[in-house]
């Protein structure tokens, strides 16, 4: 019997989100030997779920996913068999199942950046009253991995695993006003700059300035550019060569702060929860 040919998909727009996502184009699968297409297109079926409660049928995840039915049909019946979706039999219809969450569990206890940080965000949260969270940069984005929630929730929404545009996000500019300027002008080339309020500073020239005085303040401050009536604050989490690793932050509400006020109050708490999860980290480098 022939092997099978993998048949590259020539039109971008038939690409999975997940694979345009991360910049793959029509011809990967002939410049990369390496790369294992259906392996992407597994990954795009569970990202097809993305901002969404209810089930999905069949043909809602193909369409999401940009793969054909028969794809669709082969990959939902594996990760079924596998534990990582549930399927209706009545209804035919597809959800996550909670074994999703064993990659989350497995990438906490994989280094040691969740560990050492909690008793510091906990002893922060309880000293400000407010909502701490630590992000890591991930390209022109911020993923949260840590939050610990004052009694007054801010941002229901904002959840473990949320991502966010780093230009405009406090976590995203502390950890890239301490990159390299190289690296930061690559992933400024790859950001979208599109504003989430009517107060989002989308002028690059403008970020850039930020990023400047984040790196001679000690932390980057933005108010109102991600959520109306939110004012939040970051500082970096360094490794022992000076390199952010992720960054701590605090958000706060503009009724019961001013920028000024947080400034002179909430910014020590931040640094200084950076500065002691950095130094307990003693010099841990990812690589």
């Amino acid at each position: 019997m022939a092997p099978r040919r993998s048949v590259a998909i020539k039109d971008p727009a038939e690409m999975p989100d997940v694979l345009r996502a991360e910049g793959v184009t029509s011809g990967t699968s002939r410049e990369d030997p390496l790369f294992i297409n259906s392996l992407a297109k597994g990954l795009g079926v569970l990202k097809a779920f993305d901002d969404s409660w209810d089930a999905l049928g069949l043909r809602e995840i193909a369409g999401r996913s940009g793969i054909s039915m028969g794809a669709a049909q082969r990959i939902t019946h594996t990760l079924v068999r596998l534990g990582y979706l549930h399927k209706d039999e009545r209804t035919r219809r597809y959800r996550l199942a909670v074994r999703m969450l064993d990659f989350a569990y497995h990438y906490f206890h994989a280094s040691p950046l969740y560990e050492v940080a909690i008793p510091f965000v906990a002893s922060a949260r309880d000293d400000c009253r407010e909502t701490i969270n630590v992000a890591e940069l991930d390209g022109p984005e911020v993923v949260a991995v840590i939050r610990m929630p004052s009694r007054r929730l801010m941002n229901p929404t904002s959840t473990i695993g949320r991502r966010l545009p780093a230009f405009c996000t406090a976590g995203g500019r502390a950890q890239l006003a301490w990159l390299p300027a190289e690296e930061v002008k690559l992933i400024l080339d790859k950001t979208n700059f599109q504003p989430r309020t009517p107060h989002t500073l989308i002028d690059r020239a403008a970020v850039e300035q930020r990023l400047t005085a984040a790196r001679r303040d000690g932390f980057a401050l933005v108010e109102e550019e991600v959520n109306h009536g939110e004012i939040a604050l970051a500082a970096p989490i360094l490794d022992g060569s000076g390199r952010p690793l992720a960054a701590v932050g605090v958000s706060t509400s503009t009724a019961d702060w001013t920028a000024e006020a947080a400034r002179e109050k909430l910014a020590p708490i931040v640094m200084q929860t950076a500065r002691l999860i950095s130094r307990s980290l003693q010099g841990w480098k990812p690589f």
